[in-house]
């Protein structure tokens, strides 16, 4: 259409009309949207679209992004006769290959994962690959997995597809029409501005791609992406190689291999990328490539000369060197917006995009319709994203990174190295000096394990025990035995205040905390499916003052959240005090001895009981000291005025000499809640999932009154549930548990490990997982079962638990 053709108004406007904005286009017109709009900057897909390789990829590091790729190889090759348009759309399969025994471990256990989430993967031999791909070399290979049902596709052709499907059923697009401005009013989008006039909107869809975080500072919010130099190859017609062959990856040669009409197309994901945009992109950028780079180009040709022989003597019809946008964990955006309602985002697809526009497009347009897309989608969430993010040295250091991640060795507690350190606690150096390794969540420089012996912490991956692990069992054993502590000040913190701050808050928390000033509530905090938005504690520190504490990589998200949801004749209002408190947590048996050498406050079960919270002296400061505890033991988390900190970890370390204080890190830490059955959101407690399936029904007071989601969880417990977390441990001490391992019952796989690692107390690995009987779970279905868990290709005996493993009554922290 002609830009002067741009309406006044529209319900919907997306920004970018490459195979994303195609894609959401597409499907929120298929859920009966007919005023929607799209622009588009120069011609659609003429971005990055036209020179991706094509690949549909299914399997992924996680079940929600895995099914928004198996959802392209549904939806693609159904477009045609839909639309008229062809796509291209081939099931071609694929092989990864494995160069190492560690790589063929990470496909064992990704085989595993790939039977849980419903994609058919399995080994083949080598001779069984080699004849899959004819002129492909296994020399130097040890394994190979196959994929039947990936395939490849022609990614404009996909993208004008979607489009004309889009457009059969109303939308329009305007291409060559530029986005300048975002408009806001009261908290929401309203409209958008481009060079042709103004367009007024309810709802706008940020999917510009590399320009997505352009868009975004329109807006004001953050989208933390930056372009780097992506590439590949094709060669002409070689003699001997099929016209379409399985897909071949090759991750420890970072490189992947395409059929193309008896051509070779290949390229990858180099361990060290090049950034490129950091004056910004020209105005002229339409199918642009960019010079040649045979820095880049060797890194794949070596690998390609030992998969392909036959590589050495084809010529190369031509080298695509083009540019791409990167996020700095290499997983999607995907979502609402924090900060502005109804501003949606779907960008940073690190080259993956074509496979996943499918699934992003559907879940953006549920988004929009629903107000929540079908499953839960944190893993892609553009709140696990922080405002400073978008900081441009952050963002270029990150990407030279980022890049290679996809292809990566991707061990259990894999660590990013570039742009840290970023956000230090107060007691940074001091950890550093005792011999801590450094682990980086959300930024945060958080202490990982300490290293005893003196020698360079560093973090050495493996699939089984990895270099901490003695360290990790003599920590988590302090805990259990003695003193330990460890510094959560990453922690996010909230205060609520004002005369309604109550009420509010008894509104979107499930339990009660109408409580006593000094009483600690933990509670979740629902939506109206009854399924975890977050959990958190509320302590109580006024009458109309409440410091909420929450998980340091929910931040942006917990706070929206609740911010949205102040109603705005409420006198009530939240503030993030995260930088403001230091917390260092003191757990273990003896925890009270050493609080009671620099302190005068009682410290008794009945003068200072469980889930209470007073300021006390302690050592020359006053900080908030709550007796609470993740880690199933004794102990108190102390909230210290920022500058408080560095006196009163020294005055701690002091007192705690007598007694043989440790400190502890994040492996601990995970290691002893696991034991203990302590939940964490994200892994073990979900969007999807409520308190009841949970276990955790205690949390939750019917009785308080009106609370969102206690319409659903009423509905829920008058029907019965169908699905429950249980606790696993081990027969076998050796193996080790992480997440997403399958649960088989009685031989039949039945669910995934949520969460795992090893119990040091226990003796063995300890897990986490959700069982579902349709005809309703009890206690003797679950009891009355065989149970395995598959562990890098074999069956692990293991038993089930109703309760934690140790301490199953909560005893420990109560005395």
């Amino acid at each position: 259409m002609m830009n002067h053709e741009l309406p006044s108004f529209a319900q919907i406007v997306i920004i970018g009309g490459g195979i994303v904005g195609c894609s959401t286009a597409y499907h929120l017109t298929k859920l009966g949207y007919t005023d929607v709009i799209l622009l588009e900057r120069k011609e659609l897909g003429s971005g990055t679209t036209w020179a991706a390789a094509g690949l549909v990829a299914q399997l992924r590091q996680n079940q929600e992004m895995t099914n928004l790729a198996k959802y392209a190889t549904e939806l693609y090759p159904m477009l045609e006769a839909e639309t008229g348009v062809a796509t291209g759309y081939i099931k071609t399969g694929a092989l990864g290959v494995c160069q190492t025994e560690d790589r063929r471990r990470e496909w064992l256990r990704g085989a595993g994962y790939a039977s849980a989430f419903g994609v058919e993967m399995y080994e083949v031999s080598l001779k069984e690959a080699e004849e899959m791909v004819p002129g492909m070399s296994t020399e130097g290979l040890v394994s190979a997995f196959y994929l039947p049902n990936d395939g490849q596709t022609n990614p404009l052709e996909t993208a004008q597809a979607l489009i004309k499907g889009a457009r059969m059923r109303g939308a329009k697009v305007f291409e060559n029409t530029s986005v300048s401005g975002i408009k806001q009013k009261n908290g929401a989008v309203c409209g958008v501005s481009t060079e042709y006039g103004d367009i007024s909107c309810e709802y706008v869809i940020n999917c510009a791609g590399m320009w997505g975080r352009q868009i975004g500072k329109m807006a004001g919010v953050s989208i933390p992406l930056h372009a780097a130099i992506h590439m590949h190859a094709i060669t002409k017609p070689i003699e001997g190689i099929q016209k379409i062959f399985p897909c071949v990856r090759d991750f420890d040669g970072r490189t992947y291999f395409k059929a193309d009409n008896g051509a070779i197309l290949f390229g990858g994901f180099e361990e060290v990328s090049k950034p490129w945009g950091m004056k910004g992109i020209p105005d002229n950028f339409k199918f642009t490539e960019l010079p040649e780079d045979m820095d880049l180009f060797e890194v794949f040709l070596e690998c390609g000369l030992q998969r392909f022989p036959s590589l050495g003597t084809a010529e190369i019809r031509h080298s695509s060197y083009c540019a791409e946008s990167f996020t700095p964990d290499n997983a999607f955006m995907v979502g609402e917006v924090p900060n502005v309602k109804n501003l949606f985002v779907g960008c940073g697809m690190n080259s993956v995009g074509i496979a996943g526009a499918a699934g992003v497009g559907r879940a953006i347009a549920q988004w929009v319709s629903q107000g929540y897309p079908e499953e839960q989608l944190w893993p892609v969430d553009v709140r696990r994203f922080f405002p400073w993010q978008q900081n441009s040295r952050y963002l270029h250091d990150r990407v030279i990174e980022s890049v290679g991640i996809l292809y990566e060795q991707h061990y259990p507690y894999a660590q990013r190295t570039t742009a840290r350190p970023v956000i230090c606690s107060p007691v940074h150096d001091r950890l550093a000096q005792k011999g801590a390794c450094f682990s980086m969540n959300a930024g945060w420089e958080r202490a990982d394990w300490f290293d005893p012996k003196g020698v360079e912490p560093v973090h050495k991956h493996s699939w089984g025990r990895a270099n901490w692990f003695e360290f990790q069992g003599q920590e988590h054993m302090a805990a259990r035995q003695g003193v330990a502590m460890y510094d959560m000040t990453s922690m996010h913190k909230y205060i609520v205040q004002g005369p309604d701050a109550e009420e509010v808050l008894q509104k979107l928390c499930a339990g009660d905390v109408a409580v006593p000033v000094g009483q600690i509530v933990y509670t979740p905090m629902l939506n109206e499916r009854g399924g975890y938005e977050t959990d958190f504690t509320v302590t109580r520190i006024a009458e109309d003052s409440f410091f909420i504490v929450t998980a340091v990589g929910t931040g942006v998200r917990d706070f929206d959240y609740i911010k949205r949801r102040i109603p705005a004749e409420a006198k009530a209002f939240i503030t993030d005090v995260t930088h403001g408190y230091a917390m260092l947590a003191l757990m273990g048996p003896d925890a009270r001895k050493v609080l009671a050498k620099l302190t005068d406050d009682d410290l008794s079960n009945e003068a200072f009981p469980y889930r209470t919270a007073k300021e006390i002296d302690l050592g020359y400061a006053r900080p908030w000291a709550f007796r609470i505890s993740y880690v199933g033991e004794l102990g108190w988390e102390l909230y210290i005025p920022t500058n408080f900190a560095t006196g009163v970890f020294d005055a701690i370390m002091e007192a705690g000499q007598e007694f043989g204080i440790r400190l502890v890190g994040m492996q601990a830490v995970n290691s002893l809640r696991l034991e203990c059955g302590y939940r964490h959101w994200e892994s073990d407690i979900t969007p999807d999932d409520n308190p009841f399936e949970a276990g955790l029904g205690f949390s939750v007071n019917f009785n308080k009154g009106d609370f969102v989601g206690r319409e659903a969880l009423l509905k829920q417990k008058e029907r019965g549930i169908t699905r429950r977390l249980v606790m696993f441990t081990l027969e076998d001490s050796e193996t080790m548990l992480y997440k997403n391992e399958p649960i088989y019952r009685n031989g039949k796989a039945i669910s995934t490990i949520t969460s795992g690692a090893y119990g040091y107390k226990l003796g063995c690995s300890v897990g986490m997982g959700y069982l579902k009987n349709l005809e309703g779970i009890t206690n003797d279905w679950i009891l009355s079962g065989n149970y395995e868990i598959q562990v890098e290709g074999k069956m692990i005996a293991a038993k089930v638990h109703l309760r934690a493993p140790y301490d199953s009554k909560g005893e420990r922290t109560k005395i």
